[in-house]
């Protein structure tokens, strides 16, 4: 080793353990001892007040996490009704009464519903304050449309109540062409003819008793016409019931049926697992429109997705033979195109298996001979469901 080497270890002194640990423990005692009430380790400065015992070793859990989630949500509590009252105050949000507002409790739920509530609110003041910009006329066809099916009819009876609810005796005095409409109206309503009222209010003008049958046309004529909307909207509410009626009544058949059933296509019998399936295919709806809130079973959501690719498999289907129908209107499927789809598939199939036996055998047969071994297999297999 060189001088160089050597000069790195000088002074440096090879100890043995025991020699080592006694220098430590002399450097120890030779320390500064700490005055009392100073902690002896950093460590002591974050001494745990409350411990939890794991499986295997100690952890630490201050004491006062126990109050952390309580702390937390009380703070919240008080952060969400403070900036509930300030919505509030400032017009964003609206609320009934303000003495509720403190009945609220503080939470990010009662902010969303208060939001809610608030959109419905401010919905409903815009909606009557564009009918109250409506004129009479259109405030009254909203009122009864959806008495009359046709808007024409809604349209005309809602002007003629308007009519008959505002017109006054001062609107009706002096003005004989209107006490001539008003009384016409008033015969026409009891069945006369055109050539009958103009001849009765020919008779009322020559002993000047016009105006006065006109006036004593109104409320009866007002009447007759709030009885058409009543009567209209009795129609239609029993129009309505009874269509709902008649779906659930057949709804409730078409479910009987099923379960009457045997099967839709000879060959194909129903079971409990089958029909139990075609119902909740029928029943359980698979899709919900989020505009129109209308729910749709599998067939219709496939349908509406794609109505014309629908349209044209359902009449491929129909040309099939799978919509056939009998003299007494019953349907009668045949799926002998299905079948023979199938059995040529089959036998195409067959005639490559028996074609390869063979070729492990004694030699390779005709495709003659290998297709009457399928037509063989073939008809084995028919007798088989047949005995079934």
């Amino acid at each position: 080793m060189s001088e160089n080497t050597n000069d790195l270890f000088e002074g440096l002194q090879i100890m043995s353990p025991e020699e080592l640990n006694a220098a430590v423990k002399t450097n120890d005692d030779s320390e500064e001892k700490p005055e009392v009430g100073e902690p002896n380790e950093p460590s002591e400065l974050f001494k745990p007040v409350a411990t939890e015992r794991g499986d295997s070793e100690e952890t630490v859990r201050p004491a006062s996490d126990n109050k952390s989630s309580d702390s937390n949500e009380n703070r919240n509590e008080v952060v969400y009704k403070a900036l509930m009252k300030e919505l509030v105050n400032a017009g964003v949000l609206t609320i009934e009464e303000m003495e509720k507002l403190d009945e609220l409790p503080g939470t990010l739920d009662s902010i969303k519903e208060l939001v809610s509530k608030t959109v419905e609110t401010n919905f409903n003041a815009k909606q009557e304050n564009w009918k109250k910009g409506l004129s009479p006329e259109k405030k009254r066809f909203l009122e009864i449309e959806d008495a009359f099916d046709e808007t024409d009819q809604a349209i005309l009876m809602a002007q003629r109540l308007e009519f008959f609810e505002t017109v006054s005796k001062e609107d009706v005095e002096g003005n004989e062409k209107l006490q001539q409409q008003i009384y016409y109206d008033q015969l026409i309503a009891k069945n006369f003819t055109h050539e009958q009222a103009v001849e009765a209010i020919e008779d009322a003008m020559a002993v000047n008793k016009l105006e006065d049958k006109a006036l004593k046309a109104i409320p009866e004529l007002k009447a007759q016409a709030k009885g058409v909307v009543d009567q209209a909207k009795n129609a239609k509410e029993a129009k309505t019931k009874a269509e709902v009626e008649a779906q659930t009544q057949a709804f409730k058949q078409l479910l009987d049926n099923i379960d009457g059933r045997d099967s839709f296509i000879d060959g194909l019998n129903l079971n409990k697992i089958s029909r139990d399936k075609l119902k909740n295919n029928i029943m359980n709806p698979v899709f919900k429109d989020p505009k129109s809130g209308k729910e749709f079973n599998s067939l219709m959501y496939k349908q509406q997705r794609n109505p014309v690719e629908f349209e044209m498999l359902i009449n491929y289907y129909d040309t099939l033979g799978l919509f056939n129908i009998d003299k007494e209107g019953k349907f009668k499927p045949d799926i002998s195109k299905l079948k023979s789809v199938a059995k040529t598939a089959a036998i195409t199939e067959l005639d490559k298996i028996i074609a390869a036996e063979d070729e492990r055998g004694v030699g390779r047969n005709t495709s003659v001979e290998t297709s009457q071994k399928t037509e063989g297999i073939l008809s084995l297999l028919e007798k088989a469901v047949n005995r079934k």
